[in-house]
């Protein structure tokens, strides 16, 4: 499957997302197929106590992303439904109907490359049973029982009769796993995920990104999402992800500038950029998903400088027409990083004047504008933007 094709079925919002501008989003909206031959699919019963052994074990791993979540994995719970974590009355809702024999959801795992089960659907109802034989809620509470049926009030896990706690330990909870196969299995999970949507909300493709490639280069990004002049200048964490996004798109297009400098004048190869956009992050997360290819300490600082000196020029240097604008954040802070590692990176006021420049540049508007994941738009942008901030046409 192509990367156009597998893109597609985990959109981002269509035009704002958060107040911030992805014309992008248009131009990987077109394929929604998932093709089965990139998957493989059973079915498998798993008894209750299992769950939450493999749960304590990490061989049944909830997918985080939530940035504000700063404990360890035991709390970071909130991967994909909208709604925060079930609220108590909901889980002991769930646990009862479990003691009561009655049926409950299946659950969505996906085979992980080291055997592992990645939950794609049914974090919450693990969740909830993992609290419940450990004795607290997530808040700290003692996990007990209350708006249940009589002969259950006021129970908790140790607390069940031997009977019931047999029950519920051997009770079957369905599952459905799926394989991921070939060179395309990843790209078909991707689309996957974002069809699931037991939370009522449709997940963006970065929610989805981050738990399909979750790794050190994830986790990198959410280190570099805390940096202070990067939140100046996107202004409040996005609670859809859409900053870890910027980033994202920011350090691959960098990738791409370096790979394309060389052949200008003419520009005709965009380096490692092919669109769609969608599709060309994940390939970038695949590959550098353990940061083994990527120089994380110099990138970084290039990162945080570039950040910096945007700050210190105008704190609204990212934004256009007074809104973030994914295209024009890439072009910059991809520009930017690209001249910090150079050691060219240009004083406050050259950026200052640059910027300027970029936002009464009618080619540059276009670009930024308009079927922004289109290569020639890619590299047009990138190339006048490297260019303005004092980038130079010839290494």
């Amino acid at each position: 499957m192509s990367d156009h094709e597998a893109s597609s079925a985990a959109q981002d919002s269509d035009v704002v997302n958060e107040g911030v501008v992805d014309e992008s989003t248009k131009d990987d909206s077109t394929l929604r197929e998932v093709p089965d031959a990139s998957l493989d699919y059973f079915g498998a019963d798993f008894d209750v106590a299992g769950l939450v052994r493999r749960l304590k074990d990490e061989d049944i791993v909830v997918p985080r992303f939530d940035d504000e979540d700063e404990e360890d994995y035991e709390t970071e719970i909130d991967p994909f439904q909208r709604a925060k974590v079930w609220s108590n009355a909901r889980m002991e809702t769930f646990i009862e109907s479990l003691l009561l024999g009655w049926p409950v959801p299946s659950i969505f795992l996906v085979v992980e490359s080291d055997e592992r089960y990645l939950v794609l659907d049914g974090q919450q109802r693990l969740t909830a049973l993992r609290h419940f034989f450990e004795g607290f809620y997530p808040n700290g509470q003692p996990f007990i029982l209350q708006n249940v049926v009589k002969h259950l009030k006021k129970k908790s896990y140790d607390s069940l009769s031997r009977p019931e706690k047999r029950k519920l330990d051997n009770t079957f909870i369905q599952a459905t796993v799926v394989q991921p196969k070939g060179t395309g299995g990843a790209n078909a999970v991707y689309s996957l995920f974002g069809r699931l949507n037991s939370g009522g909300v449709t997940l963006t493709p970065q929610e989805v990104r981050v738990a399909l490639y979750m790794g050190d280069a994830t986790e990198w990004i959410r280190e570099l999402n805390r940096d202070v002049s990067w939140r100046a200048l996107f202004g409040k964490k996005s609670p859809r992800l859409k900053d870890h996004e910027l980033i994202l798109r920011s350090l691959a297009l960098r990738e791409t500038l370096s790979g394309m400098k060389n052949k200008w004048p003419t520009g005709l190869d965009a380096g490692t950029y092919s669109p769609p956009m969608a599709g060309f992050l994940n390939a970038f997360l695949s590959r550098n998903r353990n940061l083994e290819s990527l120089n994380k300490e110099e990138l970084g600082e290039a990162f945080s400088t570039a950040c910096r000196l945007l700050v210190e020029s105008n704190s609204n240097a990212l934004r256009y027409q007074k809104t973030i604008n994914a295209a024009h954040v890439d072009a910059v802070l991809a520009s930017m990083m690209e001249l910090c590692l150079e050691g060219a990176a240009p004083d406050s006021q050259h950026i200052k004047k640059a910027i300027q420049e970029l936002r009464e540049n009618v080619t540059y508007r276009g670009c930024v504008t308009r079927s922004t994941s289109h290569s020639d738009s890619v590299r047009e942008r990138l190339r006048i933007a490297y260019l303005t901030l004092g980038g130079s046409a010839s290494e």
